[in-house]
């Protein structure tokens, strides 16, 4: 007695999330990343949580990082080490700098231009002052 075709077939797996494909200590890191949010975390304070050894750490960020689950977050604190993000979520404005930093760089031209209103609002200033004396002393 046949069974059929269909008995025979290997059956796919119902989900198709990329986090399924996954080692065991690589969804690990990604779940401590993930856990963080908004939250940057530094490769030493991961080791520390996650307990594994640098060159593993590094193989399974660089492993999260091309399947696009992480990403590396400019921290201007901290231009020298790295940092990661779990890929949904924004780095946090402390991280970023706020509005002062663009791409984790000093945004120097926006300083200037509110450099140079502010220098604009000061003379104004002076300039009503000095008019406000003026009058004053006519008086």
């Amino acid at each position: 007695m046949s069974r059929g075709p269909s008995s025979r077939k290997r059956k796919l797996p119902d989900s198709t999330s990329p986090l399924d494909s996954l080692a065991e200590q690589e969804l690990v890191i990604y779940n401590v990343i993930g856990s963080k949010q908004g939250i940057v975390i530094r490769l030493g304070d991961l080791k520390k949580e996650v307990n594994v050894l640098d060159n593993v750490a590094k193989f399974f960020l660089k492993s999260l990082e091309a399947k696009k689950l992480i990403k590396l977050a400019a921290n201007v604190h901290s231009k020298i080490k790295k940092h990661y993000l779990a890929a949904e979520f924004e780095p946090s404005a402390e991280i970023t700098g706020r509005a002062w930093y663009t791409d984790g760089k000093l945004d120097t031209g926006s300083i200037n231009i509110l450099k140079d209103c502010c220098l604009e609002q000061i003379e104004e200033i002076a300039k009503t002052l000095v008019l406000h004396n003026e009058i004053a002393e006519d008086l």
